[in-house]
């Protein structure tokens, strides 16, 4: 058994790297210099290398209130994807483990490629991983990785000569020192100096400040759906039957982007830190002689997803273009296929035999009725804003009025990291009489509150936290006389928010604490309580 000490051990006491930056360069452009860098050797195919990878998965982080859906079972597909097409010998899954159980993998990884680098044969190790992240650290259930222990063993890890990571988590670009994101596709591309390291390539699924996104509809994240259709040969531009790594850096940087620049959340710009010397290209998937080949028409503007019929699984969500066939390598089957161009949506099925070569004739699919894709950032189905609408009952400091009086509020809610940051206005209206003296009230106020998650699922959320407020009261009395009075509100609430349909929620919510006001040139201080039902709207 290895410590975690063995692999912390590996990274630099300083933290600090020498590297020199390239200009940004488009992905295209990318592709290009990665076949130049690393030569055209055909003849160093996969399967003359000794190929390992670590593929973990944790739909855990460090809040147990906010799950993801889909990271372990992602992880567990491109393992099946790498044992087929990408050949590799050892896949080693680590999924919804601590800390000690990734660095075991990982160490036993090092062994086994030390031993065949010994051997005289070539060498390749990949590590995915996908789950909760910030910019320091891949988290691990409530333990955590540090980047810089990962990036250490990747660099320090002899044994490969080709050393490849993909990492689909929020904010991994502090992986490989890229910030902010832009529209345009272009990343800067770090060397080392020549010699330094043999090879290492690093993917991440977005930049340092950046959120990785989800679709319910592909049943997984955006960008290791992409990784994923790639390897199966959407991504081989050369029609060689062979996908490399540029390759599938290029397609998953389109796809990505082009799938999340319309969110609300932001465009999501994969990132890629390049350190490569050598010749012979880095292949990471293949044609196998019983792949079924499905052959797409050249088309603009249209996108085309396949569904494996008796797994209900997304295999592929992918664009036509009209410069250029695109395929996919899928094994024998039955494949559902849907076609969206504008507001039009058809569909037809393939029963594909093993072998086969396939081409969809967009005039035998039949319409269909489109649904909406939901988006959201990855750790749930949470949007970043809503807006709702409240109907309760408020305690009110006015003499005659009874204990309580009805409530009619707006609210908007913002997330901020695991902060909510609700603002709520609220308004009520009332009549008193004391000793034959009556009068009306208009008292609106604005409240502030700071919402953190007790529960988070995918249908219920429990928030509590503190609130302010600032209630102004206009009295009119039968004189005709008006006055204005201001107060202050403080204490705490909490809500309870049920997923009713799509985008809407169900909120209850209540509210205790106190209330300074001034009564017949006093300051007075009164307790307070209230409580509401509504509905928001996410977006």
């Amino acid at each position: 058994m290895v410590t975690r000490r063995a692999l912390a051990g590996h990274y630099r006491c300083n933290g600090r790297e020498i590297m020199r930056y390239a200009r940004a360069m488009s992905p295209r452009l990318l592709g290009a210099c990665l076949i130049l860098a690393l030569g055209q050797g055909a003849a160093h195919a996969q399967t003359q290398q000794s190929r390992v990878a670590v593929v973990v998965g944790n739909n855990l982080g460090n809040d147990p209130g906010r799950p993801l859906r889909y990271a372990e079972a992602e992880a567990g597909r491109l393992a099946t994807l790498l044992r087929g097409a990408g050949e590799f010998d050892s896949v080693v899954t680590v999924n919804g483990a601590q800390r000690a159980a990734v660095e075991d993998a990982l160490v036993a990884a090092r062994t086994q490629l030390d031993r065949a680098h010994a051997e005289g044969k070539r060498t390749l190790f990949l590590f995915y991983y996908s789950g909760h992240g910030d910019q320091e650290a891949l988290e691990l259930g409530s333990s955590r990785l540090p980047l810089r222990d990962l990036r250490s063993y990747l660099e320090q890890l002899s044994g490969a000569d080709v050393r490849v990571a993909f990492v689909d988590a929020c904010q991994s670009g502090a992986l490989t020192g890229v910030k902010g994101g832009r529209r345009a596709p272009g990343y800067e591309i770090h060397l080392a100096d020549p010699g330094s390291v043999k090879g290492m390539a690093i993917v991440t699924s977005s930049t340092a400040n950046e959120l990785s996104q989800e679709s319910d509809d592909l049943g997984g994240s955006f960008f290791t759906h992409n990784i994923m259709a790639g390897l199966r040969g959407a991504a081989d531009t050369s029609r060689d039957g062979q996908v490399t790594l540029g390759e599938v850096y290029q397609f998953a940087f389109r796809r990505t982007l082009a799938s999340t620049a319309a969110s609300l959340v932001g465009g999501q710009h994969p990132t890629y830190d390049y350190r490569m010397s050598g010749a012979g290209d880095v292949i990471l998937a293949r044609t196998r002689p019983n792949d079924a080949r499905l052959v797409f028409p050249r088309e603009t503007g249209v996108t085309y997803t396949v569904v494996h019929k008796g797994r209900g699984e997304v295999i592929a969500e992918l664009g036509s273009t009209s410069g250029e066939d695109v395929y996919l390598a899928l094994p024998a089957g039955e494949y559902r296929v849907v076609r969206r161009v504008l507001a039009s949506v058809s569909e037809t099925t393939f029963n594909l035999a093993a072998g086969s070569s396939t081409t969809i004739e967009t005039a035998a699919m039949a319409p269909v009725v489109a649904d909406a894709e939901k988006h959201r950032e990855k750790g749930g189905l949470w949007q970043p804003n809503s807006v709702g609408i409240h109907l309760g009952l408020e305690s009110n400091p006015a003499v005659g009025t009874g204990s309580m009086v009805g409530m009619a509020a707006l609210s908007y809610m913002r997330q901020v990291g695991r902060i909510a940051l609700r603002a709520r206005l609220e308004y009520s209206y009332y009549n008193t009489t004391q000793n034959d003296y009556q009068s009306s009230f208009w008292r609106t106020g604005l409240s502030i509150d700071a919402l953190l998650p007790l529960y988070r699922g995918e249908r219920l959320a429990l928030l509590v936290g503190p609130t302010v407020g600032m209630p102004i009261v206009h009295q009119h009395d039968v004189l005709h006389d008006s006055t204005y009075s201001y107060g202050f509100t403080y204490g705490g609430t909490a809500s309870a928010m049920l997923h009713s349909y799509r985008s809407a929620w169900l909120v209850l919510s209540a509210q205790l604490g106190g209330e300074v006001f001034r009564l017949n040139d006093r300051r007075e201080q009164q307790f307070t309580v209230g409580g509401s039902l509504g509905g928001m709207l996410a977006f």
